[in-house]
């Protein structure tokens, strides 16, 4: 079995809208992949042209994912694939800095992206990404697995990392909270 090791990094936080969880901050990460093949990203980070009432309402922290990254040892080139979770603009923010690297969506989440409203287009990079629409459950590398995990977005996905210490789920955010899930479930 192919192992691999992942670097949990923080990219980020915001103050969650009032309507969805009053008061509560919500953590952004990103993971560093590292398999015996390549160097995988999960996730992006926050976008850097957020909506400006956003910004103000929702007092957003951020560092860059290149940032992020160079902590790890990393540069962008180094980056051998992205795989985001959905490409809301705390999740994919940052995918304009991997021009020359595959990113991997699911169809469903690729086509929402393109409607008004859902993400920021320039830094997730809808126009210019070397997008690999991939629909349902697969396996880019061995050890590696990408897991459709709809809920909080229509094409979420979820990555199975197979690692030392036994299999690791980066869920992105599949759902804001157990109950989310338990609504889903039932």
């Amino acid at each position: 079995m192919t192992r691999s090791t992942v670097t949990r990094l923080l990219v980020g936080g915001f103050l969650a809208p009032e309507e969805v969880a009053p008061g509560e901050r919500v953590v952004v990460n990103a993971w560093v992949v590292r398999h015996p093949d390549a160097t995988v990203l999960v996730d992006t980070g926050l976008a850097e042209h957020l909506p400006p009432e956003n910004v103000a309402t929702m007092r957003f922290t951020r560092t860059p994912i290149t940032d992020a990254i160079a902590s790890a040892g990393l540069a962008p080139g180094d980056v051998d694939l992205v795989i985001n979770c959905h490409l809301h603009a705390d999740h994919a923010g940052g995918n304009v800095h991997f021009r020359g690297s595959p990113i991997l969506v699911q169809p469903a989440e690729l086509e929402a992206a393109r409607e008004p409203d859902y993400t920021v287009p320039a830094d997730v990079d809808l126009a210019e990404g070397r997008w690999e629409v991939r629909e349902g459950e697969h396996e880019p590398l061995r050890g590696i697995r990408v897991i459709p995990t709809p809920g909080h977005s229509p094409g979420h996905q979820s990555v199975a990392v197979e690692t030392d210490a036994g299999r690791l789920l980066l869920a992105g955010q599949c759902f804001r909270d157990a109950s989310g899930f338990a609504r889903a479930v039932t």
